[in-house]
């Protein structure tokens, strides 16, 4: 991201889950105050119990996000039908709104991620930056890239199959539409 370390205003992780990110954020931007939402109650509950000393958090959806200086949404814009009208919602609610989303994704029959995401994503929205990147946790490293997509990469055409591309995630960082402090 390319907030600064003494970034002391309002970080709010839209659909935090468990929290784990909350411990990366406070150690990156010690000055700032943390926020977490998500629609999960029992999510909620075990974020306070794990990382209440550090962050506050909310059970709600997108009306739920107070006014802040940055939201991000990591992996969980995927999930929802009508994701351009959250990014939107989520953008009145801040200076910036960081969304992390897999990269040209296969999506399955019934699976859980609802959308694909290329560079051309939200287009229609004020990006401010687009990237691609591995991810560690959702890619494949070490072994498991080299062994599960290289070699098998060698051996793939031979019995016909597709070549399988490295995970990958991208980044959309948009310029909020909120106005005045907090930022």
């Amino acid at each position: 991201m390319l907030v600064k370390r003494d970034f002391a205003g309002t970080l709010l992780d839209f659909g935090c889950g468990l929290g784990d990110a909350f411990p990366v954020y406070r150690e990156h931007f010690p000055c700032c105050n943390l926020i977490g939402v998500d629609h999960s109650e029992a999510a909620i509950q075990s974020c306070r119990d794990r990382f209440g000393s550090i962050a506050t958090f909310r059970c709600g959806a997108v009306g739920a996000v107070s006014s802040v200086g940055i939201v991000v949404a990591s992996n969980v814009i995927e999930h929802v039908q009508d994701d351009h009208d959250i990014v939107r919602q989520l953008l009145a609610r801040c200076n910036e709104l960081y969304v992390f989303v897999p990269y040209k994704e296969q999506l399955a029959a019934g699976g859980e991620h609802v959308n694909r995401y290329t560079r051309g994503s939200f287009g229609c929205l004020p990006r401010l930056e687009v990237k691609v990147f591995a991810s560690r946790g959702w890619s494949q490293f070490g072994r498991a890239l080299i062994v599960g997509v290289y070699l098998k990469n060698l051996l793939r055409p031979f019995f016909g199959r597709k070549i399988v591309r490295r995970n990958r995630q991208i980044m959309f960082r948009f310029k909020g539409q909120k106005l005045g402090p907090g930022s």
